[in-house]
């Protein structure tokens, strides 16, 4: 019965669809080096903004900048109108490329070369310059105290190997400290060192040997006399660490192992710079006197207790203190937003729009030594050019050309047919800075005179909104405000609903990879009866970091198993998890196989994991590892993001006997029949009589029709989450009414937003959500990662560029997720008997020049403090101490 019905639902369900084969990658224009580039909007960094400028490029170098420049003769020229031109991203730390990353065997081995194992060929070198990045660093991985050497290169995507190395760029070697070099997370593991102190005993022994070793060679050549030297490709790499001929990169998470390497450094005579470097802001003026600069991730954090620590103020603060700050990847495949995750210390630390674009361009350029070449448009430097639909710094921006020393590696091809429907934004919002205001305890407020953005109706201008004892009584521009109430003066803000964030283990989870630290997923295969809310721990932090990002509300839940329980839709500000339950219990959710299960690694810092499976497979859906993990231990199980087949009908046999049991007993139950209480088939009633919704993880196109049949055969309401190849089955999801929730593009690390198939289009996660809209398909947005929740948003909005209006974007993340869910009738929207749930802001929630002022849950103004912000005034307290004791450092 199954299988018939998944064979009428695929021959129903048959579309055709666009493909990208490497014939569509390749540019239509061709310069040989020789272009002018007309008409942009062009910020050079180096200097102010040209509005309407143009850049002439001769043999792959900057010949003149200015308006009105003369196309030579047989000069090709890109018409740059309406776009923005800034020169092309560089990335200090990617893993592009490279067909293999570590050589983790041992604790130092400093003789292999990333350069020996670079492949032209491979899509992530396409993806690198898809996503305007024209240079970077592409390192060894961080298994070992000392790897491999790096290789600082331009992304020329299909070209030969020799033409890839920038050949001026100094030699670079990759060193690591932390969880990654000790193994702790390993039972296994032999290999020493396995503490920091041993850590640091492996670079002391291996610099000593290295300075007899320089002796020996110099001794012999003072006087060729005696036996010569034997001669050892380690030794001599670490000798030329020594004699400054190579820099070192150095994996860091924690200050004080950061510390003790940058005393290292001072000791030996190495120059040094630090990659990820999560918890440099506590040590930002020693770095500053060191003159050591990092490179460092926007705001991952959690996904293992050595980020824990990390905050997304970190680059602001070092900034401050004068420390050379870079963003970047740590990527190995996929398109990137690193143009994104620049703009966020605009949010997190009042960066300029000039600090910003530094942070991925020249401070780069600088750290991996090339900033003669690139990081800035200047004449005289190569013409590393990246064009843009919008102000790179803007949520609705995208890569439209890249060129490399003039060369255009990459056009965008509008597949879907998404650009004219798409939002772009060429210069960036400004707000003035507006002090916090503080509110004072009330039963009732009212925020008058803003914007209002109900979204179950058309946009308040000048509007006032009234809530009292946490629910909605007014809303509109002739409102009565009680004298009673709170005002709040809205003039110049926006109120807008809260965000809902429709999947994740928020308040069950809190730490990746540390088993205790979180408990979502229970043993056994059938565990209906599970409720989340049980589990949740109300200070978790991870709530207090999304709500200040707007997300009020979150859908959490168990994970393991075939049913691994109901999920409860909580408040993310209460006191007790009573008090957060808003809707308890909820959906039903279901791991049918193939599918991946609920529960995914943090994929933000997973750059240093380069196991051939793991670039060749993808991710784990088990428990919440991270890739810097997975590359000591071996625990990746291979998988195809978004491929497989359909279950079989003997794999789907357990979980229909199941679902027909459940059935049964809700019948008995129904027809008045004495049957034995079953807490776990009593559970189930509700979801096979259709009443509340049941939610199934899949992927593919032929596993989303088998749970589409699944949920046919057995009378469900589902909710597909996941479903990255929902924009294929739209017809059949529209006809069936059935919506999905779908994880949003936009991430910066890891395998970022790659397709699901070779063949799709680069840009099919950032489409995904105007393809569903275009195909009818009720839609909503989840993180599915409890540390990247905050970032929701920003991640949804960035699809606004590829077809979806923001007014589309607005209602997935608020009143759509509610109707998915169930809990529309309580929130979702601003309308009077719904409660007060929502947000203040001084602009679009969606960007990153935006502040939240306030955050209201249930009526309540929830605080705008988080871990981030205590960590941030305690070292911005530290960091004004020291410029005035010890003048900066």
């Amino acid at each position: 019965m199954f299988g018939t019905a998944l064979l009428l639902a695929t021959l129903a369900g048959a579309q055709e669809f666009p493909y990208e084969l490497e014939s569509q990658r390749k540019p239509t224009i061709e310069t040989h080096g020789d272009v002018l580039i007309r008409g942009g909007r062009i910020l050079p960094v180096a200097g102010p903004v040209l509005e309407q400028g143009d850049i002439l490029v001769r043999g792959g170098k900057i010949a003149a900048i200015g308006p009105h420049l003369a196309a030579p003769a047989g000069v090709q020229v890109i018409d740059a109108r309406g776009k923005v031109v800034t020169p092309g991203l560089v990335d200090a730390h990617a893993h592009r490329g490279s067909d293999g990353t570590n050589e983790g065997t041992d604790s130092i081995t400093a003789e292999v070369r990333i350069g020996d194992v670079i492949n032209p060929f491979a899509k992530n070198v396409w993806q690198a310059v898809a996503s305007g990045e024209t240079t970077g660093m592409v390192l060894h991985g961080s298994a070992n105290a000392i790897g491999g050497q790096s290789m600082v290169m331009k992304f020329k995507y299909g070209r030969p190997p020799q033409e890839l190395p920038v050949p001026d760029a100094p030699r670079m070697i990759k060193f690591a400290l932390g969880e990654n070099v000790t193994r702790m997370s390993s039972a296994d593991s032999t290999r020493y060192p396995r503490t920091r102190m041993g850590v640091e005993s492996v670079y002391r022994r291996a610099f000593e040997e290295a300075r007899k070793y320089m002796a020996e060679w110099d001794a012999y050549g003072r006087t060729l006399e005696g036996p010569r030297p034997r001669k050892d490709l380690r030794l001599e790499t670490l000798a030329d660490i020594l004699r400054k001929r190579i820099w070192v990169q150095c994996h860091s998470y924690r200050a004080d192992e950061m510390l003790m390497m940058v005393r290292l450094s001072q000791e030996y005579g190495f120059k040094l710079n630090l990659q990820h470097a999560l918890e440099a802001y506590k040590i930002a003026p020693e770095l500053a006197k060191a003159g050591v600069g990092a490179s460092v991730f926007a705001d991952s954090w959690a996904y293992k207790l050595e980020a824990y620590d990390n905050i997304p103020y970190n680059t602001a603060i070092c900034t401050r203190a004068g420390v050379l700050m870079s963003i970047n990847t740590d990527s190995l495949g996929g398109t990137v937003a690193l143009n994104v995750d620049a703009a966020k210390p605009m949010r997190f630390g009042g960066m300029t729009e000039q600090q910003c674009l530094e942070f991925i361009t020249i401070n780069p350029a600088k750290q991996i030594g090339v900033d003669k070449r690139t990081g800035t448009l200047e004449v005289g430097k190569d013409a590393d050019i990246a064009i843009w639909d919008g102000h790179p710094l803007s949520v609705y921006s995208r890569c439209a050309m890249t060129l490399i020393e003039g060369e255009v590696y990459f056009q965008r091809r509008d597949a879907f047919g998404v650009d004219k429907a798409s939002t772009t934004k060429n210069v960036l919002d400004s707000h003035p800075r507006r002090a916090p205001q503080t509110l004072p305890a009330s039963a009732a407020y009212a925020v008058i005179g803003a914007t209002l953005h109900p979204v179950s109706g058309p946009v308040i201008e000048g509007g006032t909104i009234v809530f009292v004892n946490g629910t909605i009584t007014a809303i509109g521009k002739d409102v009565a405000v009680p004298s009673s109430a709170a005002r709040i003066d809205g003039t110049g803000l926006h109120v807008y609903p809260g965000f809902i964030d429709g999947s994740n283990t928020m308040g069950l989870s809190e730490i990746g990879g540390i088993d205790v630290m979180g408990s979502p997923s229970e043993a056994g295969s059938y565990q209906p009866d599970l409720k989340a809310l049980t589990g949740v721990q109300v200070q978790s932090a991870h709530f207090e970091t999304a709500r200040f990002n707007g997300i009020t509300n979150v859908m959490t839940h168990p994970s393991g198993g075939v049913v691994s329980g109901r999920g409860a839709v909580i408040h993310t500000f209460g006191w007790t998890a009573e008090s957060m339950g808003l809707q308890n219990p909820g959906p039903l959710w279901v791991n049918l196989p193939g599918g991946g299960g609920f529960g995914r690694p943090a994929e933000a810092d997973c750059a240093d994991a380069g196991f051939n499976d793991l670039i060749s497979g993808g991710w784990s859906d088990g428990h919440l590892l991270h890739a810097h993990d997975l590359e000591t231990g071996g625990l990746l199980q291979r998988r195809r993001g978004g491929g497989g087949g359909a279950p079989t009908d003997a794999q789907m046999r357990p979980i229909n006997e199941f679902f027909d049991k459940a059935a049964a007993y809700a019948k008995a139950r129904a027809d008045g029949k004495d049957v034995p209480v079953d807490l776990q088939l009593d559970a189930m009633i509700p979801y096979v009589r259709g009443e509340r919704p049941v939610v199934m993880r899949v992927r593919s196109a032929a596993q989303i029709r088998a749970a589409v049949a699944f949920a046919k055969q057995h009378g469900l309401k589902p909710i597909l989450l996941g479903a990255q190849d929902a924009w294929k089955e739209t017809k059949l999801l529209s006809s069936s009414n059935v919506p999905v929730l779908i994880e949003p593009a936009g991430k910066s690390s890891g395998f970022a937003n790659a397709p699901t198939a070779d063949w799709e289009p680069y840009d099919t996660p950032y489409a995904l959500p105007a393809l569903l809209k275009r195909g009818g398909v009720k839609f909503a947005f989840m993180s599915e990662d409890n540390a990247d929740a905050m970032n929701l948003p920003f991640r949804v909005a960035q699809s606004c560029a590829y077809g979806l209006s923001v007014e589309d974007a607005v209602r997935a993340l608020t009143l759509s997720t509610a109707e998915i869910l169930g809990v529309d009738k309580q929130i979702g929207s601003l309308q009077t008997g719904k409660l007060a749930n929502l947000i203040v802001t001084d602009g679009d929630p969606f960007e990153l020049t935006t502040t939240v002022h306030h955050v209201f849950v249930k009526g309540r103004p929830a605080p705008m403090e988080s871990r981030f912000t205590r960590f941030r005034d305690q070292y911005m307290k530290r960091l004004a101490s020291s410029e005035r004791v010890f003048g900066g450092g």
